[in-house]
């Protein structure tokens, strides 16, 4: 039992270490490669850890593997918008103008009440008060209210 409890500490710190080298912000604003990696992380470092039959070494080499390839995605989304575009995708606007893009709420898996929501979250009364809302990157959206080119934050 000792052991066990000594590599899961032991693996704790190596995965804290490998976050903060990976440069990851909070959970929320993970894009969609930092997420699966950071799950990916996890699952691989349970089995070394449970299994004390698995060598520390089998269980850091696909940690540190993974990590740098992570690094090297997020260096090329760096340089290369094609790239980053390809990793990362588009934001999509929901609404503009008075009007739901359907295509995009359907793609999106979003229904016009979730867009509503998250435009009241942001202080706004109903959609009148809205020119457009462009569901960002990072999962957030971005609400633009008329009359303005500075757009409003929240989670969504």
């Amino acid at each position: 039992m000792f052991t066990v409890a000594l590599r899961a500490l032991l693996f704790y710190l190596i995965l804290m270490a490998l976050m903060r080298f990976m440069g990851k912000r909070q959970i929320g604003e993970l894009q969609l490669s930092e997420f699966v990696t950071t799950i990916l992380l996890s699952e691989l470092a349970v089995l070394p850890v449970s299994d004390t039959r698995i060598p520390l070494l089998y269980g850091l080499f696909p940690l540190l593997l993974i990590a740098s390839v992570e690094v090297i995605i997020a260096i090329l989304c760096q340089k290369s918008q094609k790239f980053r575009t390809l990793i990362n995708g588009n934001p999509i606007t929901l609404y503009e103008n008075g009007a739901f893009n359907r295509k995009s709420l359907i793609m999106t898996r979003l229904s016009k009440e979730d867009v509503a929501a998250q435009v009241r979250i942001n202080g706004f009364s109903d959609m009148t008060e809205v020119s457009k809302v462009i569901l960002e990157r990072t999962g957030k959206m971005s609400v633009l209210p008329k009359g303005s080119s500075t757009p409003n934050q929240s989670g969504g």
